[in-house]
C-alpha cells in the first residue's frame, strides 16, 4: 500500500516493512546562490526538521531518499561536504535504516555519506514483499524489472502544477503526479532501448529477452522535499519535454495523468489542466 504523507512531500510503502520515501532535497544549493548574488540563510536544518518530524509521527523501519541528496554538480561545495554528515548522522538516530538512490546531483556523494547509508545506483532499488515498489530519481534508463512491480516512484522532474485564481493570477504549487503505463507501449521502449527485435509482439519478446513478466505498474513521480527549487508546471510543457528518458519515449502518456496537490487536493488530469489553461 503507498499513502501520501499530506500536506507534506513525502509517502509512505507499507509492504511488509514500512518505508518513508522523500526526494530532490538539494543540500546545499545555499552556495550555488550566493555565487549568483543571492543570499539566503541555510536550509539543511529547515528540512531535517521536516524529516525527523515525518519519522517521529509515522514510525517507519526504513528512510529512502529518492536522489538529488546534495546540489553541487560537478563539484562538491565545502557547505555539501559539512552538511551531508551532519544531516545522515541525526536521520541514523530516528530511524533504523536509511537508504539513497543516486540522483544526477549525487556525484561522490558516497564520500560523506556515514558507513550504515546505503548506497543505490540510478537504477534504484526494489522494496516490497506482496506489493512491490521500484524507487528511482528517474534520470537514467531504468532497469526492465520495473515492469514486473506495482508501482514505480521517481522524482528528478520537480513537478508543479500552474493554476488559475479568479482573480486572473496564476499560481504554482508543488503537485504528485501519477498514472499507468501502457504494457505495450513500455516494453517496446525497453525493446528498442536495447537494440532488440519486437517482430508484432512486443511483451512476448519482453519476456524473452529480459525474463521478466511484464504488468502495467503505476508510476507516480514525487514532487521535490526542497520548496525553494525550480518546478516544472506539468500542464504548461508538452509531455516529451519532462525531464527523463522514460518521459521521451510513447510508453507513457502523460496527459492521461492525475494531479494532486500536495494537500491531496485532485486537481484534474494534466491533459485537461493544460487545455483548461490554455484557454484563459
Amino acid at each position: 500500500m503507498i499513502r501520501l504523507l499530506t500536506p507534506h512531500p513525502a509517502l509512505m510503502v507499507e509492504s511488509g516493512e514500512r518505508v518513508l520515501l522523500a526526494a530532490d532535497l538539494h543540500l546545499g544549493m545555499e552556495y550555488d546562490l550566493a555565487k549568483q548574488g543571492i543570499n539566503i540563510p541555510y536550509q539543511w536544518t529547515r528540512m531535517l526538521d521536516e524529516l525527523l518530524a515525518l519519522l517521529e509521527e509515522h514510525r517507519p523501519d526504513r528512510l529512502i531518499l529518492v536522489g538529488d541528496v546534495k546540489h553541487g554538480v560537478p563539484a562538491t561545495s565545502f557547505q555539501e561536504k559539512r552538511e551531508i554528515p551532519r544531516f545522515f548522522e541525526a536521520l541514523l538516530e530516528a530511524v533504523d535504516r536509511v537508504d539513497v538512490t543516486r540522483g544526477n546531483h549525487d556525484a561522490n556523494i558516497q564520500r560523506y555519506l556515514p558507513d550504515e547509508v546505503s548506497l543505490h545506483s540510478s537504477k534504484g532499488v526494489i522494496i516490497g514483499d506482496e506489493f512491490q515498489v521500484a524507487c528511482l530519481h528517474g534520470h537514467a534508463w531504468p532497469p526492465p524489472e520495473i515492469m514486473a512491480v506495482d508501482c514505480v516512484v521517481m522524482a528528478h522532474n520537480h513537478p508543479t502544477v500552474m493554476l488559475n485564481t479568479p482573480l486572473g493570477i496564476r499560481v504554482t504549487e508543488r503537485a504528485w503526479v501519477r498514472g499507468r503505463c501502457d504494457p505495450e507501449s513500455l516494453a517496446t521502449a525497453f525493446l528498442e532501448q536495447d537494440n532488440l527485435k519486437t517482430e508484432g509482439a512486443p511483451l512476448e519478446a519482453f519476456r524473452e529477452n529480459y525474463l521478466v513478466e511484464p504488468g502495467s505498474p503505476e508510476i507516480i513521480i514525487m514532487p521535490m522535499f526542497n520548496d525553494l527549487l525550480g518546478g516544472l508546471p506539468v500542464n504548461t510543457e508538452s509531455p516529451k519535454s519532462l525531464l527523463g528518458p522514460l518521459f521521451r519515449t510513447d510508453a507513457v502518456n502523460m496527459d492521461d495523468f492525475d494531479v494532486y496537490t500536495l494537500d491531496g487536493t485532485y486537481v484534474g488530469r494534466v491533459g485537461f489542466l493544460r487545455r483548461r489553461l490554455e484557454s484563459f
